[in-house]
């Protein structure tokens, strides 16, 4: 049996391995709640608001309850890699939007890449997409969900090559190149397709880079 060796002497807690995987899955599958809502919109098997609302919530809540859990037990690894995932999800969030608005106003100028924003908060508020309710909801949900695929990166595959990073975006990049035609009208295929693809390997790029760096895997300390 493997333990996690780190911390444990001092506070008299024992960190197996199949606890540290359950942690780690347990965390993912609430970060994929946020996914998991677009696509039941989508297809109609529930709408976004009432998806969010009983099952967004609670999964938000039961990661701050697993989160003081692992704090309690001295599970280290988990907490190291779920701090980990928030900060590069933001800053890799911040970094996908800003690229998309540069090149949206210099090179790709016939698709709004931000419509999509609008439209979940829409869907979210139940307000025309042109009323602050849903811009609000939108860049909250559109957030959220950045920071969710990162963390549930990180949370998956731990410290890796940031080249991982860039494949699990652009994994993101055909999902959403699948979806979004089901519900936003594209005008320009190719401004639409090459806006989302350097914006997904921009974010899988500082995902990867954040990951490589800080990320921790179990084999770290045993």
């Amino acid at each position: 049996m493997m333990f996690l060796r780190s911390h444990t002497a001092r506070t008299g807690g024992i960190v197996t391995q199949r606890l540290h995987l359950g942690l780690c899955w347990s965390a993912a599958i609430c970060a994929s709640i946020s996914l998991v809502a677009l696509v039941a919109h989508i297809f109609g098997l529930l709408p976004m608001v009432y998806f969010l609302t009983f099952f967004g919530v609670p999964s938000v809540l039961l990661l701050f309850a697993l989160a003081a859990f692992a704090k309690w037990i001295n599970a280290q690894i988990f907490l190291n890699d779920l701090v980990v995932g928030v900060i590069a999800g933001l800053i890799a969030t911040f970094v996908y939007d800003a690229v998309r608005f540069v090149l949206n106003r210099t090179v790709f100028t016939q698709y709004d890449s931000f419509k999509a924003i609008y439209i979940f908060g829409s869907w979210i508020s139940g307000k025309d997409v042109t009323t602050p309710q849903a811009a609000i909801a939108g860049w909250t949900y559109h957030f959220w969900n950045g920071l969710s695929i990162a963390l549930f990166y990180v949370l998956t595959f731990g410290r890796r090559h940031w080249i991982y990073a860039v494949g699990w975006a652009l994994v993101m990049e055909a999902f959403m190149l699948g979806l979004f035609p089901f519900f936003l009208q594209v005008t320009d295929k190719i401004d639409f397709i090459a806006l989302s693809m350097i914006g997904h390997l921009g974010y899988g790029l500082v995902l990867g880079f954040i990951a490589q760096r800080y990320a921790l895997n179990w084999e770290d300390t045993v």
